[in-house]
């Protein structure tokens, strides 16, 4: 009877080790089929060491695997690095507006760019906006990011009609100006300072109130996420619904970051069954 090869704890950590690098250079794929490639590889082949580099090369040479692109693999680290909600509520505005592309690798380039952009900032549709000049604007001493790439545009259809020397003169200004208010007499007027001050104060209500509710939006979603998340068994279940993060100073629940710690814990739960499968 042909007995199967065991491990040492050095020869597990250079399997952890090469997980590891292999994820970073864009490994999508399922850690079980993972594990099956690696221990029928060195079950045949006992005296092959196993080392961190063979298992890479091993696994970057198997037809078929799944792979994130370049671009989705720098969005993914980029995301990693800032607020998870802040990451969802642009992804959300990305994928329903009509100007920028928001599929394929360049729309994850556009995702990139964006929160780099936005690091620090509310995500609103103002600064998004602003956002958005700034990484079209030409290179001078007011760039406020080096290295910043622009940004992949949806195209617009050729116009075939001829165009009248009016309409190419016609900028979309209204004929008497946007700041013109009709009299009771029909005759026009400019808006006095109130009624300017009141339609700024109106637009930056509409603003905070636009950004408050994309952030309730994320919340509620982390928070649905968050309680529907799993383990195996009945221990993994509490260990994972008893997890919470608070805001700092409080014992209101974060829900985001709340997501993000339950996920980490999930995932070891599983690489920790994984392993010890492995080793059985």
């Amino acid at each position: 009877m042909t007995t199967r090869r065991e491990y040492t704890a050095q020869e597990l950590e250079q399997t952890t080790r090469a997980e590891e690098l292999l994820r970073a250079r864009g490994l999508d794929e399922g850690q079980e089929r993972i594990v099956d490639i690696i221990d029928s590889h060195f079950q045949m082949y006992r005296a092959t060491p196993v080392t961190a580099e063979f298992i890479v090369k091993l696994i970057e040479a198997q037809p078929g695997l799944k792979w994130l692109s370049a671009a989705e693999l720098e969005y993914n680290r980029t995301a990693a690095e800032n607020p998870a909600a802040a990451a969802a509520q642009l992804a959300n505005w990305l994928a329903n507006q009509k100007t920028l592309i928001s599929t394929g690798d360049e729309g994850f380039l556009n995702l990139t760019e964006l929160l780099r952009e936005l690091r620090g900032y509310e995500i609103t549709s103002a600064n998004i906006s602003s956002a958005i000049d700034r990484i079209q604007a030409p290179r001078g001493k007011f760039v406020s990011r080096e290295g910043r790439r622009p940004l992949h545009f949806v195209q617009t259809p050729r116009r075939t009609s001829p165009i009248s020397p009016a309409a190419k003169a016609d900028d979309g200004s209204p004929f008497l100006g946007g700041d013109m208010v009709r009299n009771p007499d029909g005759s026009y007027r400019n808006k006095n300072y109130a009624e300017q001050k009141s339609e700024r104060e109106a637009a930056e209500a509409a603003s905070k109130r636009t950004g408050a509710s994309a952030q309730s939006a994320a919340v509620r979603d982390a928070k649905s996420k968050a309680e529907q998340l799993r383990g195996n068994n009945h221990s993994e279940d509490h260990q994972i619904a008893s997890l919470f993060v608070c805001v700092p100073g409080t014992s209101e629940i974060n829900w985001p970051d709340t997501l993000a710690a339950r996920l980490r814990l999930q995932k070891s739960l599983n690489k920790h069954r994984e392993t010890a499968r492995f080793i059985r």
